[in-house]
């Protein structure tokens, strides 16, 4: 019995080692435009060129890039000579793989692409106001620039502040929906019709505008139509809230600010310094765009400035490249109306394999990138100061697929830096410097995503500080319905932290290093207010936890005082050699590996490890590349949320009548809506009909648990379930007409290395059923004891020998210098569990009687097999799954 216990140990830790090989990141490249292309042909372009010219070289250079734009094909190479082009650029042609079409500052000389146009004809209107004819107008995207620098519109109170911290008034007692009452307000009757109010209401999540129909002098009140949002008291305006007033021409009383006379299409200025504008440069905004790439492909833009304008792509763009771009004021609306105007904003990167990299971005109302389809990626870019009109997107807005958002820097904005929002899976958000956000808003993460399924996206190894709100401003925030998001190795200061908003499922969040002036990793919610399903939390440096992360999350092995930092206060966050962090950690494959000691350290910075950096580089830029997230307790269900808006990696069953539908269920009850969560769900009806997906890459011999939730609103029958993986089909029905969760625990077979998982309405009544948030992991209840790791760097300790001492060998190790061999028949070793562990088994919590029976099994348990301790009756009845 002896031998075949100790020949079972050494089975089970062969496969945990087979496993921890497998389980490895691998790395994917991006496809984008090659670098390498055959010649093609040159064509030039100058401002005191001539579109008749042939373009083919110095002395008969084109007048316009469009005119380039127009002949190109792959291969061919477009020189820009320096100077401004006020044009937008519509490509005719595609390049091809290998050769693509390519644009590029000559010799590295200012190319500017602007959105703007000229004003001129200045004349004198009265005092230190002139007026000049201007015959387009985008309306709220109108902008005005004199010598470069943007201009205020005739606004009150006067701006003395910046575009993030302007001057603001304050709304006074008798504030309500459609109303501010200020005692400060300027102005006889109706002096304020028409002009437009801009305001961050209720609880400043966000600023609205609205325009104002009625003043009265009196009173000092001001009645404004209804905001796009006013269904609770986070939105409505109250007493305290910060607001200033735009658009009237007896608002336009200072220097830098303008006001536009549609009605007679004329300019009106108060210039810098007051006197005539004809003796600077005055521009207006024009055109939105400087590049249309929407369904090109192959095309790379190199070395361009863009001012007043953005670059557009659609869903069948495809491997552009833009490279060493420098774009200012890429986008501006003044307004936030129920029409979204901030809404996908900045530089659009959809389609597939589009990058931006070794950019600037810098203003805009609202994004400064919208980053959508697949493969796109931002690199090594310096994006700063955006969304002074904010509202939910953040300067980088992340909407996409498997992208790469990498070794940027990302700061100031109105409120969030970087937001992410479904559809999105898989991407990849590490490396980056972000700081400043929240400049004008309240209740907001700097990584900041709401009631998304981020499909094991990672975010890590980030610099995350300065959150600049006053309340509730958490480093990196999953508010509720946030689910699948992998969060490691970030290092976050000057913010509360980390917080995971109820409900809130297969989040995973290890080694992290929140801080200096952090409080506990935080979670609220309102509905689900106990789901906090497959959430784990491992490895961090934090100020501990609260009630609910306490009660409802798998977590431990955290370092909650006195962490040894080398300097807090310089925001050196490595840790000293005395840190109790150092070597106090659990292995966690594909993300501790490489771990330098004989644990992994806890928190952000291995002692003696690799070391990292985050941000921008321009000097020496990095190329990182994508790769795909791998690691335990990542759900395994692709599209298990529905959020792709349709069966992706799933197939119709039965009746064959499964649909996604989209009813988002923000706000609404737990026995309500036909998605338990986000905006989609599954939809079963007509009889027996079911959905069914195939799961790969499973561990054979391997415990699993299935989970889903599911609602029957007129009280049938429907279930989940899994299959083919090597035992008896399983299911657990329902009929709740409340959302309910279910769970499904297997064991895939000793060669069974894939499951079917399936939803499906089992009554054949006409009734509906409805199916969501469907999840696969190992199973906690075995598969717990990985988090319990030893490389043997430092010999023997804490351990105990029986049977004689193992043999040291250097020739076979999994990790570090070290391992031991075990001989079936003479020697053996044992461990007791550490305190985290402790804390995921009852024994804290049983009598003094118990608790040595109890420690006994947590000692079998990482030397037996499971089988085997469920084989012996006595402690059959003590094994207690850990959830």
């Amino acid at each position: 019995m002896r031998n075949r216990i100790y020949s079972g140990w050494k089975r089970r830790i062969s496969k945990l080692m087979i496993a921890s090989l497998l389980i490895l990141p691998v790395s994917v490249t991006a496809p984008l435009a090659s670098t390498v292309k055959a010649a093609g042909n040159t064509y030039y372009v100058d401002t005191n060129g001539s579109d008749t010219n042939n373009g083919t070289s110095f002395s008969t250079p084109f007048r316009t890039i469009q005119q380039a734009a127009n002949v190109a094909t792959g291969g061919d190479t477009v020189y820009i000579r320096g100077g401004t082009y006020r044009e937008t650029v519509t490509p005719v042609n595609s390049g091809t793989s290998g050769n693509p079409i390519t644009y590029q500052n000559y010799n590295g000389e200012t190319v500017v692409m602007s959105g703007n146009d000229l004003v001129t004809g200045w004349t004198l209107d009265s005092g230190n106001i002139y007026k000049a004819p201007m015959a387009w107008s985008l309306g709220a995207g109108n902008q005005v620039f004199v010598d470069g620098v943007m201009m205020d519109e005739a606004r009150w109170p006067n701006q003395t502040g910046t575009m993030l911290n302007p001057t603001r008034a304050t709304a006074g007692a008798g504030t309500d929906t459609t109303h501010v009452v200020d005692t400060s307000l300027p102005g006889g009757g109706n002096f304020w019709n028409g002009a437009t109010i801009w305001i961050t209401g209720g609880s400043a999540w966000i600023a609205m505008t609205s325009t104002i129909t009625a003043y009265d002098s009196v009173s000092k009140k001001l009645t404004f139509d209804p905001l796009k949002l006013t269904n609770n008291s986070a939105y409505n305006p109250k007493s305290g809230n910060k607001y200033y007033l735009t658009g009237i021409k007896d608002a336009l009383d200072t220097q830098n600010e303008w006001w536009y006379d549609t009605a007679n299409s004329e300019l009106y200025l108060w210039a810098p310094g007051g006197g005539d504008p004809s003796s600077s440069t005055v521009e207006a905004k024009s055109r939105m765009n400087a590049f249309d790439l929407s369904g090109k492909a192959y095309i790379t833009i190199n070395g361009i400035r863009t001012v007043a304008s953005t670059i557009v792509m659609d869903s069948n763009t495809n491997h552009v490249v833009l490279d060493g771009m420098v774009s200012k004021y890429i986008s501006h609306n003044k307004l936030n109306t129920a029409a979204n105007e901030q809404t996908n904003l900045g530089i659009n990167l959809d389609g597939s394999y589009n990058e931006i990299r070794n950019s600037e971005l810098a203003y805009s109302s609202g994004s400064l990138v919208t980053v959508k389809g697949a493969y796109n990626n931002v690199i090594n870019s310096y994006i700063h100061d955006g969304g002074y009109v904010p509202d939910w997107d953040g300067l980088v807005n992340l909407r996409g697929a498997n992208s790469l958002i990498s070794h940027n820097t990302v700061s100031d904005a109105g409120r969030v830096t970087v937001y992410f929002s479904s559809p999105m899976s898989a991407n990849d958000i590490q490396y980056n410097n972000i700081y400043n956000a929240g400049w004008m808003t309240d209740d907001l993460g700097m990584l900041y995503g709401p009631n998304n399924d981020g499909q094991n996206t990672e975010i890590h190894h980030n610099f995350v500080h300065d959150n600049k709100a006053t309340n509730t401003k958490p480093g990196i925030y999953l508010d509720n319905y946030t689910n699948n998001f992998i969060i490691h190795h970030n290092v976050m200061w000057n913010n509360s932290g980390l917080q995971l908003n109820i409900p809130s499922n297969y989040n995973l969040v290890y080694n992290n290093t929140a801080w200096t002036n952090a409080t506990t990793v935080q979670a609220w919610g309102n509905i689900f207010t106990t789901d906090m399903y497959g959430d784990r939390i491992f490895n961090n440096i934090i100020k501990g936890y609260d009630p609910e992360v306490t009660a409802y999350t798998i977590h431990g092995s955290e370092v909650t005082s006195s962490p040894g930092f080398v300097n807090e206060a310089s925001r050196d966050y490595h840790l000293l050699s005395t840190s109790p962090a150092k070597d106090a950690g659990i292995a966690i494959p594909g993300i501790t590996d490489g771990y330098v000691g004989s644990a992994p350290d806890i928190g952000a910075y291995e002692y003696g490890g690799s070391d990292w950096t985050a941000g921008h580089n321009f000097t020496s830029p990095p190329s990182p590349t994508y790769s795909t997230p791998s690691t335990p307790n990542m759900n395994l269900v692709q599209n298990g949320g529905f959020e792709y808006g349709n069966l992706s990696s799933w197939t119709a069953t039965d009746a064959g009548n499964a649909a996604v539908i989209n009813d988002n269920h923000w706000v609404k009850t737990a026995n309500a809506g036909m998605s338990r969560s986000q905006f989609f769900g599954l939809k079963l009806s007509g009889g027996v009909d079911g959905a069914e997906q195939t799961i790969t890459g499973l561990q054979p011999n391997t415990n699993y648990v299935a989970g889903g939730w599911l609602r029957t609103p007129a009280g049938e029958t429907a279930a989940l379930g899994v299959k083919n993986f090597g035992g008896t089909e399983k299911s657990t029905s329902s009929s709740s007409s409340t959302w309910t969760f279910v769970k499904v625990s297997f064991k895939t077979g000793t060669t069974n290395t894939s499951a079917t998982i399936y939803f499906k309405k089992t009554f054949p009544g006409a009734g509906e059923a409805y199916f969501d948030d469907a999840g696969l992991v190992p199973d906690s209840a075995v598969y717990q004891s990985i988090y319990e790791f030893d490389s043997f760097e430092n010999g023997l300790d804490n351990w105990v020998t029986s049977g004689g001492t193992p043999s040291l060998s250097s020739a076979q190790t999994h990790s570090g210098s070290n391992s031991y061999i075990i001989k079936k028949t003479s020697t053996g070793l044992s461990k007791t569990l550490t305190p985290y562990t402790t804390k995921l088994s009852p024994c804290g919590s049983m009598t003094m009687l118990q608790r040595p029976t109890c420690r006994l099994l947590g000692l079998l348990m990482m030397v037996l097999p499971f089988e085997v301790l469920r084989s012996i009756p006595r402690l059959r009845q003590r094994i207690i799954p850990i959830v």
